[in-house]
């Protein structure tokens, strides 16, 4: 295989090393047009840059923050938690939906923060570009991952191991053996550890896990509906059901359509609405425990319903502080996480 050099990058771009050298070393000192250039030469020559940028010095003082939102939901709570404590400290906040395709389109996101100096990047949830996004951060500004752990950022998250344990091992202290639990995309982490912590109560607890009990791919209140009544109709039907938040989906993943652009609460309405409907098909009314993003009264069937509270107002917040710190430079360098306590509402 034929070496890719920094006269290969300048020939395809049809400009000079010295140029190619600006962008990969300084790219404060080129323009976006010849930035651009090369960028797209890198990418036909589908060449790994990742060892020829140079380090990532907070040269700058842009007072500019880079939030890259993969939410589902717009303007959550998440955002203005993040909003408030950066319009505090002063700092201009700047929005990205980044549509990954390849590995290739990391550098789109290289090029955008050198063209505007970002003092800092916020990334809300977990997304496939990571991955490929780990191998240049030294050479990007202060990153925190908010509502996803990771091994390789520094990150606010929740444990959504425990979460799911906690609100399993509840109903199984009220008796119920027969629990079902309804997840969003298993491809995701937070599904993942939610499962697992399921898992866990139940084994602990010398309960069979049913696999017909665990569903998964319920976004919308038509999925949750069409769950439940599955559920009521099969022999063995549960006495409970889990319902897992849908408000920390991924906007990226390829699962997402209009239809799953609703409310937040759509799949646990969609649950209760199809419990009561089935109620002549059951010797006793269905137990339904969810999450919940915040404390705040619903004013319908949900305020009365066993929940965990995710506060997430909380999370932008701590999220935003932890940032300015490490911008400030007053984190400890051995601050890689910081966990966001759920609360059990359970009745």
């Amino acid at each position: 295989m034929t070496k890719i050099t920094l006269s290969t990058i300048a020939k395809k771009a049809n400009t000079s090393v010295a140029s190619v050298s600006r962008v990969l070393k300084k790219p404060h000192l080129t323009s976006p047009q010849i930035q651009l250039c090369v960028y797209q030469a890198i990418e036909e020559l589908n060449m790994d840059t990742s060892k020829n940028f140079k380090p990532y010095k907070p040269i700058h003082n842009s007072k500019k923050i880079l939030i890259i939102d993969n939410q589902l939901y717009s303007k959550s709570l998440i955002n203005a938690g993040l909003e408030q404590v950066l319009k505090e400290e002063q700092f201009q906040m700047f929005y990205l939906q980044f549509p990954y395709h390849n590995k290739t389109d990391i550098h789109h996101i290289i090029r955008y923060v050198a063209q505007h100096a970002f003092d800092g990047i916020i990334i809300i949830n977990e997304a496939p570009y990571l991955k490929t996004l780990v191998t240049y951060k030294t050479t990007l500004p202060p990153i925190v991952l908010v509502n996803h752990f990771s091994l390789d950022f520094i990150c606010v998250h929740f444990d959504h191991l425990l979460i799911g344990y906690q609100i399993t091992k509840y109903l199984i202290d009220k008796s119920h053996t027969k629990i079902a639990i309804l997840l969003n995309n298993e491809k995701l982490t937070s599904s993942t550890l939610l499962l697992q912590g399921y898992k866990q109560a139940l084994m602990r607890a010398n309960i069979t896990i049913e696999p017909r009990y665990i569903i998964h791919g319920c976004f919308t209140y038509q999925h949750a509906r069409s769950a439940v009544k599955k559920l009521i109709n099969g022999t063995k039907s549960p006495s409970a059901i889990i319902c897992t938040d849908n408000f920390s989906l991924n906007c990226l993943d390829k699962s997402d359509d209009k239809d799953h652009n609703q409310s937040p609460d759509s799949m646990i309405l969609g649950a209760i609405h199809q419990a009561n409907e089935s109620q002549s098909k059951l010797t006793k009314p269905l137990t339904i425990s969810y999450f919940s993003s915040s404390k705040e009264l619903k004013y319908n069937q949900l305020d009365t319903l066993s929940r965990i509270n995710k506060p997430l107002f909380e999370m932008g917040q701590k999220s935003a502080t932890l940032l300015c710190e490490l911008i400030k430079s007053t984190a400890k360098p051995t601050k890689r996480c910081k966990i966001i306590e759920a609360e059990s509402i359970f009745y």
